[in-house]
């Protein structure tokens, strides 16, 4: 029975992974677009952004770019906070945190400043970070997909007459689901505007729903 339960946790956690993943990669594409360029859940792509275009002066994206990074970094560390001390509380204060910020965004977005409200998503991005970073069984980096995609390439070779000669798959499908989400962003982007966000504040909070091992018996005293 032990195995069963752990099982469905391991799945949980997947379907888990998978949702914010999609979220991510849709508020990511809507970013791209408001922001010219910039990312609210890709930092590698805002750091040489920020480090090429400062050394040829142009300080206005380079700017943006430090913004993100920094509230996405604020992000992490805030979830990283909920994750140490709120016990097992601290699932459900993140997902909640995640459509909070959400959607705080949204509104901004739509009624403010369309590029300050994306800006303010880069939070969230980061707080999706967290959200299976410690004691999960979905072990890539969730919005780092370089890293999902190295990882699948090892599991790969490593898989070659083994036992689980398709293990990368399942790595690889986190990659596909944000590209997904990206694809599905851009599209509800192209025909609704800043709009579209909405859409991403209910899939946040259908996330909030989702199972989670820490609903599972078997992680009590733990």
């Amino acid at each position: 029975m032990v195995g069963f339960e752990t099982g469905r946790v391991g799945q949980s956690e997947a379907l888990l992974g998978a949702w914010l993943l999609a979220i991510a990669g849709f508020v990511d594409a809507v970013a791209f677009v408001v922001l010219q360029g910039s990312f609210v859940a890709f930092m590698s792509g805002n750091t040489t952004i920020l480090g090429s275009s400062s050394a040829n002066g142009h300080w206005h994206p380079a700017s943006l770019s430090a913004v993100l990074i920094a509230l996405f970094f604020a992000g992490n560390v805030g979830g990283a906070a909920l994750v140490r001390y709120a016990g097992r509380a601290a699932h459900r204060l993140l997902m909640v945190s995640i459509a909070a910020v959400i959607l705080v965004g949204t509104i901004v977005a739509n009624t403010v400043s369309p590029m300050a409200g994306l800006v303010v998503t880069a939070i969230a991005a980061g707080l999706i970070n967290s959200a299976l970073a410690a004691k999960t069984d979905v072990h890539v980096g969730l919005t780092y997909v370089t890293g999902t995609l190295v990882k699948a390439a090892h599991q790969l070779v490593e898989g070659v007459g083994s036992d689980r000669p398709w293990a990368w798959s399942k790595t690889l499908g986190f990659w596909a689901v944000f590209a997904g989400g990206a694809v599905v962003g851009g599209a509800a982007f192209s025909k609704l505007g800043t709009a579209a966000l909405w859409c991403a504040v209910g899939l946040a909070l259908v996330a909030c729903v989702l199972p989670h091992r820490t609903d599972s018996p078997t992680t009590v005293g733990r």
